[in-house]
């Protein structure tokens, strides 16, 4: 992993509810792998039958397929934290109730059955996740976060399954379905310490109307379902290689039974290969080039599969092709979570969730049913060269996503310069300007503006980028302020009123950013309070020379 990669998943880690958060995924997902592995195992042993397993298989994921937009939806509605400790402390009793059921040699039927409603207590978790994860780090970080949260996932797909496998060798299978319900408690025990966060919708408005609401959002927002659609190919490769590369290891590489193991061990070598660029691709600008071309490599493997029957090659067909199914997943998920408005982005990532398991389903159910009617290298040049060609003509449907996506970066890069000029921001860190950037925007104003008034309560904090504007209190003028000068904090530090009135006197560009950012940066940089404390100057007290007059001085209360 390259120095520059690695800086910034510190960055990341650095911001504590973010590192809460991607450590709770990182508990439940190794869980929900070990649990995967011991759950078709322990089918298969109690019915010798290939189609229970598919049933458990089918079963597991369709929640996710019928359950997610409604997932989104929840995790829009509540508090995401919330939604996030409901599904853990669900799945933690399920769980224990699946380990119950299979030590007292229960029906298969319940233990599928429990199977089904852990996935769908888990319906809202992605979506919660991943709609909490830019309040948290903000612009400037998401693409590193998003990458570092995938990379914490495959590292749970290596190492679950091998967990399960051990404790299958060594313990009874319900054990195994107990560690699982611990992973779970682990994974609610570090949400439990992230912040309280706010309802994102105020609205209750029922689960359907936000499920409509999602959808229309995909479909008014530029580029999202073109985006969706491009993961959803990846993903269908995917779930078709989940039956494809089976027959593939025993027939044309002569491997055996073991064989497809061999394979999923290169996908995971692969997955741990992306790791150390997705981070820095995912803040590229060049976002759809990106997308395009890895999810046109991830879907080329099938025509790759058709030509080689070398067991070398085809491991570094494995590998490629799993890194760039990764990268695609990483840098698409990022990009619709710059380009949708946040409060509607729970509901469209569940949208982007319900279509991905679809999409792994419908690949999973096509496959075999092509290898029947034709054979396994028909089957592979047919999907390959479909999913290929629909990801190739994406590309048309995303032209001006860089040039958005330049424009945004642009821009928090202006935010972030503004703020490092400010007296009271010198010695904050980086990633502190870069999260009160992300939360900043212009204003641009005309003369006679109020944009604060005296006695209304304090939202947000303000610099002064261009023109002029003049403070007023009780009707007298007190101080002019220009570019470099900031005001509006007394307010937000004291969760007080207003004590004056700001007012534009010719044309003026002010950066504002959301007071609650402010307060936030205030615990990741403690020597801002003191700055922000000193900012300000009375009327009538004599000023040094060089010294910047500001508003909000408490000193203006007294008499």
């Amino acid at each position: 992993m390259g120095e520059t990669t690695a800086r910034a998943y510190r960055d990341v880690l650095a911001v504590p509810g973010a590192r809460a958060l991607i450590g709770a995924i990182a508990a439940s997902q190794i869980g929900n792998w070990l649990y995967n592995a011991v759950l078709l195992g322990y089918v298969y042993s109690a019915t010798r039958s290939v189609g229970w397993v598919g049933a458990a298989t089918i079963c597991r994921l369709l929640p996710y397929v019928l359950l997610g937009p409604f997932g989104g939806a929840i995790a829009d509605r509540y508090s995401r934290r919330t939604v996030l400790l409901a599904g853990d402390a669900l799945r933690v009793l399920i769980m224990a109730a699946l380990a119950a059921t299979v030590a007292s040699a229960g029906p298969v039927v319940l233990v599928i059955g429990l199977t089904t409603l852990a996935s769908a207590a888990g319906c809202a978790e992605k979506p919660a996740a991943l709609a909490l994860l830019p309040r948290l780090v903000r612009e400037a970080r998401l693409g590193p976060a998003h990458a570092l949260l995938h990379t914490v996932q495959d590292l749970g797909i290596v190492i679950g399954p091998a967990i399960g496998a051990i404790l299958l060798r060594v313990a009874p299978a319900w054990f195994a379905f107990l560690a699982n319900s611990a992973t779970f408690a682990l994974s609610a025990l570090l949400i439990s310490a992230m912040r309280r966060d706010t309802v994102p919708v105020r609205e209750r408005t029922a689960a359907l109307a936000h499920l409509t609401g999602g959808l229309q959002t995909v479909r008014t927002t530029p580029f999202a379902a073109w985006l969706i659609v491009i993961v959803a190919m990846v993903e269908f490769t995917y779930g078709a290689q989940t039956v494809q590369l089976v027959v593939y290891a025993r027939q044309s590489l002569a491997l055996g039974s073991g064989g497809y193991g061999v394979l999923l061990t290169a996908a995971g070598a692969g997955a741990l290969v992306s790791a150390a660029a997705t981070g820095r691709l995912a803040t590229s600008r060049r976002v759809s080039l990106i997308v395009v071309a890895t999810g046109s490599l991830a879907c080329a493997t099938q025509l790759a599969y058709a030509g080689v029957s070398v067991v070398g090659i085809a491991l570094a067909v494995t590998v490629i092709g799993n890194a760039c199914l990764v990268t695609c997943e990483v840098v698409g998920e990022t990009a619709v979570a710059r380009i949708v408005p946040r409060e509607a982005l729970g509901r469209v990532i569940g949208i982007f969730t319900a279509v991905s398991a679809g999409a792994i389903v419908a690949g999973a159910v096509l496959a075999p049913v092509l290898v029947a009617s034709t054979s396994l290298r028909a089957s592979l040049l047919i999907l390959g060269a479909a999913t290929l060609l629909v990801t190739l003509l994406c590309r048309v449907g995303l032209r001006g996503l860089d040039v958005l996506n330049a424009r945004h970066a642009d821009a928090l890069a202006s935010r972030v310069q503004v703020l490092e000029g400010l007296p009271v921001t010198l010695g904050v860190p980086q990633i502190v300007l870069e999260q009160l950037a992300s939360a900043a925007q212009f204003l641009p104003l005309p003369p006679g503006v109020d944009v604060v008034v005296q006695g209304t309560p304090a939202h947000a904090f303000y610099a002064v980028t261009e023109g002029r504007v003049v403070v007023h209190r009780d009707g007298h003028a007190v101080v002019h302020l220009g570019p470099g000068d900031s005001f509006g904090e007394r307010g937000l530090l004291d969760h007080a009123p207003r004590n004056a009135t700001v007012t534009t006197e010719v044309d003026t560009t002010l950066l504002r950013v959301e007071g609650h950012m402010l307060l936030d940066a205030l615990e990741a940089a403690p020597s801002l309070r003191p700055a922000l404390d000193l900012s300000s100057t009375a009327p009538g007290v004599e000023v040094s020379p060089g010294e910047t007059v500001m508003v909000d001085d408490p000193r203006w209360a007294e008499p």
